[in-house]
């Protein structure tokens, strides 16, 4: 429950704010009711000066911009009013205990609103006819969705693993027929969650630096080697995967006799191997285009 807080954090404090705001006096009230209508109309103000300056024109994509204004205004709303958040509580759970859930899910649908328009936006951009000259923008583009790709794998398998453990030893102090192997297994799974999820960010920041290597030196060696060492480092995500696997439910299986739960499980993403592969195939067609290109320029 804690994780979904990030949801609606900000606009829990922001709304507070307001409402202190509000009650502090007419002057405080009549700003508040200023800053209230201000903050509802950002969403389509400042995209929309970014669509004035640079696009000069308006998509389909854009009609999600006033719909996200008119939200946010609701959502500070009800913020400011939790009288009306409680009136869509499901029957038969308390104020404590649905409440962040509510919450979470008013604030997980602007955040869906804003990605959307976001990713419809840069689909677009792609589909455009001119978008295989822009060379920067296709580079940039692609580095910089892997670098936020990296970040939200890093933190997500950490908070997972994390949590995961946490619960596992809260669990054993509870239990009072816990025992130290328990203990010992718990850290274990943790370990073994959080490997391969590495190896897949080590496979993405591979994949960056293959990007930078192709906008640099088209067609040269460097290319080449990065795309080797990819591949190096897929199979090594795989070989870690597979060890991983055996070696948690080998320890359970020499352990079992002593553990108040046995949970056996074999994960393999077929990923790093899809990358493997794909890397080899492709340092193996930069390779023959750069001899190519070396041979034509050698005739002329």
């Amino acid at each position: 429950m804690k994780g979904l807080k990030i949801l609606y954090l900000f606009w829990e404090g922001i709304s507070a704010w307001l409402r202190t705001l509000s009650l502090s006096g007419d002057m405080g009230n009549a700003l508040a009711f200023f800053l209230y209508v201000l903050i509802s109309l950002l969403p389509v103000l400042l995209p929309g000066f970014w669509i004035w300056k640079k696009r000069k024109g308006i998509h389909g994509a854009d009609l999600l911009l006033p719909l996200l204004s008119v939200y946010t205004f609701y959502l500070l709303y009800a913020f400011i009013n939790p009288l009306l958040l409680s009136r869509r509580m499901p029957e038969g759970l308390g104020a404590e205990q649905a409440m962040p859930f509510l919450k979470a899910v008013y604030g997980g649908l602007w955040l869906s609103l804003l990605a959307a328009w976001l990713l419809l936006t840069w689909i677009r951009t792609l589909n455009n006819r001119e978008v295989l000259d822009q060379k920067e923008f296709l580079y940039r583009g692609m580095r910089m969705i892997l670098t936020v790709t990296i970040g939200v794998v890093l933190l997500n398998f950490l908070y997972s693993a994390g949590t995961q453990l946490a619960q596992r030893l809260s669990a054993l102090r509870e239990n009072a027929a816990g025992t130290g192997p328990d203990t010992a297994f718990a850290f274990l799974r943790a370990a073994v969650t959080l490997i391969p999820p590495a190896f897949l960010a080590a496979i993405l920041y591979q994949i960056k630096r293959l990007l930078k290597a192709m906008d640099q030196e088209p067609f040269g060696d460097k290319e080449v080697c990065e795309a080797k060492r990819l591949s190096r480092i897929s199979r090594s995500g795989v070989t870690a995967s597979v060890l991983c696997n055996l070696i948690w439910n080998g320890g359970l299986f020499m352990c079992a006799g002593r553990l108040t739960k046995v949970d056996y499980q074999w994960e393999l993403s077929m990923f790093p191997l899809l990358a493997a592969f794909g890397s080899l195939i492709l340092a193996r067609y930069l390779r023959e285009a750069g001899e190519l290109r070396r041979d034509n320029e050698m005739i002329i």
